[in-house]
């Protein structure tokens, strides 16, 4: 009997556990070193630039610059084909089944850019790690410079479509009394005062929200509970329709994971054509 309730804990803690790591996937340093220890299967990707990636970066970790995801255009930052992606993840060893922790430079920005991407092709197991040397040094995170190359895989694509809103469904609801529509950008951009001239101001009824307001000092994502103050400061709350894009759809990442996985929000949204493919529409309305 005794057995019988020890086998019974175990499997509501399991459980319990999963369910966390479900609505929230961060993996903090110490749980990441364990990983990395007792994990061979484990794929880590770094999504840095090639050359940031030869200068140093954590043993084991592939690189996939998140740009090599983007198709070549006059648009900035929109993603290839879901047949081009799931190739070029595939050919690195990535699959669509794989155990996956992604991170960047600690900003959070590009790391949750390449968690969204993977997350909408229908990958089921995607961790961010947030690239914190202190924290890193601490539990004895192995860097190296030395290339690592991993065995071609099959990534098989199972498109997520509630994780995306297109420009014409947007458009049709942006008047919408249930939506809640968040410019992740700079001010200068939501503005229109960015001086490179990118943006001449933002989307009709959207609300600014920069994405450092759900991030801690540090670079962190802020816990569930912060980020559920803060974002009721900008109007959102769980009952709404929440839409949040940026230029290109990396701020915008960050917020949306913030509000979906960690806050639990359950109708969230990216625009990832963003700012910038909406901008490339003469017709479609600006504000200044």
């Amino acid at each position: 009997m005794k057995k019988t309730k020890n086998i019974i804990l175990v499997l509501f803690i399991s459980l319990f556990s999963f369910t966390l790591f479900a609505q929230a996937p961060i993996i903090d340093a110490k749980t990441f070193a364990a990983e990395l220890k007792s994990n061979k299967s484990l794929i880590i990707i770094d999504v840095m630039a090639a050359d940031v990636y030869a200068k140093q970066h954590i043993q084991g970790a592939i690189n996939i610059p998140h740009k090599s995801l983007y198709k070549e255009g006059t648009i900035e930052g929109q993603f290839k084909e879901a047949s081009e992606l799931a190739s070029i993840f595939g050919k690195k060893g990535v699959g669509n089944n794989s155990k996956i922790v992604i991170y960047d430079d600690g900003s959070q920005k590009y790391n949750s850019r390449v968690w969204w991407v993977l997350k909408y092709l229908g990958a089921t197991d995607v961790t961010l790690f947030h690239k914190d040397m202190t924290q890193m040094e601490a539990v004895r995170i192995p860097m190296t410079t030395a290339p690592v190359t991993l065995k071609a895989t099959t990534f098989e694509v199972n498109i997520n479509p509630d994780l995306n809103i297109d420009m014409a469904t947007l458009k049709s609801n942006l008047n919408s009394p249930s939506l809640v529509l968040l410019d992740a950008r700079e001010k200068d951009e939501y503005d229109g005062m960015d001086k490179a001239k990118k943006s001449n101001g933002h989307l009709p009824g959207a609300v600014f929200m920069n994405f450092k307001e759900v991030l801690t000092a540090n670079g962190a994502f802020k816990t569930k509970e912060q980020i559920i103050e803060t974002a009721a400061k900008f109007g959102v709350v769980p009952e709404k329709e929440i839409v949040v894009y940026c230029q290109t759809g990396i701020k915008a990442a960050v917020i949306y994971i913030a509000l979906k996985e960690i806050a639990g929000f359950s109708n969230v949204k990216l625009y990832a054509g963003a700012y910038a493919e909406w901008a490339s529409i003469n017709e479609n309305p600006i504000v200044k």
